[in-house]
């Protein structure tokens, strides 16, 4: 059985945090678990590099950012993709008040921690946000986390960032 962790973070992560989030993620890897992330620019990048193909990439529009991922609204249906929406606008505050393309990136989040069918949630979320609460885009995936019960682990904080230190990086 797969076992899945979501990684992502925002993209002003500290290039220190960066060299973590990929060693972690090829730690990871050799221990079996995949990546679930969304392509942006800083933390989730980080993290594919140290993930390679043992990755699942979820994009709010087929080839955004140059990706091949399979995983965008096309194949992953008007249905599927219309339960994200409805999860991603019950976890965001103003969410009517965003843009289509800024919709589809919170839309994407969801995924990233559900799943492809919205029904296997990642064991853990492993992230870096500025302030170390649920902040900013990723936000967005902390608060859906937490609704499911999925622990997460904020870089920015010592606590966790030791843990990852001593028990993931090879």
């Amino acid at each position: 059985m797969l076992r899945f962790y979501s990684g992502i973070g925002a993209r002003a992560t500290p290039p220190e945090i960066l060299s973590l989030m990929t060693r972690a993620a090829f730690a990871l890897t050799k221990r079996g678990y995949v990546l679930r992330t969304g392509h942006a620019i800083g933390a989730d990048s980080a993290f594919e590099r140290g993930a390679g193909r043992d990755a699942q990439i979820f994009l709010p529009v087929p080839g955004w950012r140059g990706s091949a991922s399979e995983f965008h609204p096309d194949t992953l249906g008007a249905e599927l993709w219309g339960r994200a929406r409805t999860i991603a606008a019950a976890h965001h505050p103003a969410f009517a008040g965003l843009s289509a393309f800024v919709q589809a990136l919170h839309t994407r989040n969801v995924f990233q921690v559900l799943g492809a069918c919205l029904d296997s949630p990642a064991e853990f979320v492993l992230c870096w946000t500025a302030d170390g609460e649920a902040s900013g885009g990723t936000g967005q995936a902390l608060r859906i986390a937490a609704s499911h019960g999925v622990a997460v682990f904020n870089l920015q904080r010592p606590r966790a960032r030791g843990h990852v230190e001593r028990h993931l990086v090879l």
